[in-house]
């Protein structure tokens, strides 16, 4: 561990001269779904001016409102140094040509024992370049309720159908409950967990080379059909037509929900407000879909810090890079941040108390190697950047609860939608 701490920390060294004179830093962050967190890594930031001699202004901008921030920004030629911003807009920002190549820094990543979570790069590539860093790893486990299925006479679920099966034993001993808490709205959760339903199906977006359209299929048409159904029967209730991002975290961290598909960060809200939810709570891969390609398909994505183009202050945006991701400031953040953020070193994975001394993270490894990355089966590309913003995968969903239509048509909507919106 000793050398995976210092294997940064001499490159920040000499990458910290004083200066002769001060200029500001403007970084633009998401937030870390943890208040220690954000203040954290603000102090972070402060103390990396004071060591180079410059002035840091850190901002704190809701994820809900940054991109619009970032295209006034962009149309005012006004952009922040660095920002930050969830994988999937990657490709977007750099499609704009608004950001600045980062191989340099990722190769010191890569360097620090044990590398970097490689499963995380495809998200960030551009024509061969880097032209983002992958902050952390997220995984989107799915949370259980043990008592309310020990209560059923019934195990953790393994595959969609015991999911399902599970769902109704649970609903009809707790009328109230919300057996699978899915979002069948238009919120940014909803896309995702979608996604993963269809994934593990065994349906895909794009083939391998992320240029042709294979959404259209009869996995996905049976994947469907599950949420239908489950719709239909009441084990996913109507009120997640009208759920935002925190409709399912709400509903499981009040009691009301049996399962639903999260990030970490309920895990981490558990620990701090709810022992008692968190000992009856499992932390589960998603559940193997039916059939020969059925499988365990979890989304696989990062926040990431982008540089921008035009920034006179280049040399320091990659210095504060280097600062933030230098293990021993890297793993205070980890720490801090409390299970939300899985770190892009593995070796941290592994040796962190935080993740291998806790049963409920023991699967987040493997989750973190082995994910689906947006635009799958291909890479990420712009293309699957702007199918994920346009929502089309909810809206043809709803197309099926909403307005009753076949779930072979809403598929073959989706597709044609899908194609219509190709991105070069």
């Amino acid at each position: 561990m000793k050398k995976l701490m210092a294997s940064l920390t001499t490159s920040v060294a000499l990458l910290l001269p004083a200066m002769s004179h001060a200029q500001d830093l403007t970084i633009w962050a998401i937030q870390a779904f943890n208040q220690q967190a954000d203040d954290l890594i603000t102090q972070m930031a402060e103390e990396f001016g004071r060591e180079r001699g410059i002035s840091v202004e850190y901002s704190i901008v809701p994820a809900n409102v940054l991109n619009e921030r970032l295209a006034a920004a962009i149309q005012g030629d006004a952009m922040p140094d660095v920002f930050m911003n969830v994988g999937q807009q990657v490709q977007y920002f750099a499609k704009l040509g608004v950001t600045q190549p980062l191989d340099d820094v990722l190769a010191d990543m890569r360097a620090v024992d044990g590398g970097i979570y490689e499963s995380t790069v495809p998200s960030v590539m551009r024509d061969g370049k880097a032209m983002a860093l992958p902050l952390e790893v997220d995984v989107v486990p799915m949370f259980a309720r043990k008592d309310l299925l020990e209560e059923a006479g019934l195990g953790l679920p393994k595959t969609l159908d015991e999911l399902r099966s599970a769902s109704q034993a649970i609903l009809a001993k707790n009328p109230a409950i919300t057996a699978f808490g899915l979002p069948t709205s238009e919120a940014n959760d909803a896309e995702t967990m979608a996604r993963m339903v269809v994934w593990s199906f065994g349906g895909q977006m794009f083939d391998e080379t992320g240029t042709k359209v294979t959404w259209n299929s009869p996995e996905t048409v049976a994947a469907y059909k599950y949420i239908a159904d489950m719709f239909a029967e009441g084990t996913i209730p109507r009120s997640t037509l009208t759920w935002d991002d925190a409709g399912n975290n709400t509903a499981y961290q009040t009691g009301r929900a049996a399962f639903i598909m999260n990030p970490p960060s309920v895990y981490s809200w558990l620990k701090e407000n709810d022992q008692d939810l968190l000992a009856d709570t499992a932390l589960i891969p998603m559940p193997v879909g039916p059939g020969e390609n059925g499988r365990s398909a979890t989304l696989l994505s990062t926040f990431s810090w982008m540089v921008s183009n035009k920034s006179d202050r280049q040399d320091d945006a990659k210095a504060w890079l280097r600062y933030f991701f230098a293990p021993d400031h890297y793993q205070k953040i980890i720490e801090t941040v409390g299970g939300r953020w899985i770190p892009i070193y593995p070796n941290m994975t592994k040796s962190m108390p935080l993740f291998a001394e806790n049963p409920d993270f023991a699967n987040f490894d493997e989750m973190a190697r082995n994910g689906v990355v947006d635009g799958f089966s291909g890479p990420p590309t712009p293309w699957a950047a702007t199918v994920s913003t346009s929502k089309v995968v909810t809206q043809s969903i709803q197309r099926v609860l909403v307005d009753g239509e076949a779930p072979e048509d809403a598929v073959a909507w989706a597709a044609a939608k899908i194609d219509e919106l190709k991105v070069e």
